[in-house]
């Protein structure tokens, strides 16, 4: 659950539902692409005390913790530089918070973001960002 106050971003059930859908949209899609890779998915739309992550998943003996970006139109690159400073803070601490609370300390963590962009009349063009920022928080990796 969001804190109280969160913005309608931090906090989904204050979102519009169309946010909502299209947000779920994407990570349903996010989740078969991961499966297509031989991914074990982990969880999605985990919630922790800092908000929600998108997607968790295992790449081999590594912790995949994403951010799912998306766009009706437009470039992808201009979805996944959406994730600024501060979402890369929030995810960062989210990342650390799951790993350390599922004991899965011993993994390798990764955080990844996948941009898609939804073409009116297309298929979805879907671009992976791997290793896409490095640990936005004091002591990082180690939290």
């Amino acid at each position: 659950m969001a804190a109280p106050g969160a913005s309608p971003e931090q906090n989904p059930a204050r979102r519009p539902w169309w946010r909502r859908w299209w947000g779920d949209r994407a990570e349903r899609l996010a989740c078969q692409w991961a499966r297509r890779k031989g991914w074990r998915i982990v969880a999605r739309n985990a919630s922790c005390p800092m908000g929600e992550i998108d997607l968790v998943a295992l790449d081999g003996r590594t912790l995949v913790v994403m951010e799912v970006r998306s766009r009706q139109s437009g470039e992808t690159a201009d979805a996944a530089a959406s994730v600024n400073r501060d979402k890369q803070r929030r995810v960062s601490r989210m990342a650390l918070w799951f790993r350390k609370k599922h004991r899965l300390e011993p993994l390798n963590l990764r955080l990844d973001v996948l941009a898609i962009i939804w073409p009116e009349n297309g298929t979805p063009v879907v671009e992976h960002h791997e290793n896409a920022f490095l640990m936005a928080v004091p002591g990082g990796m180690d939290g």
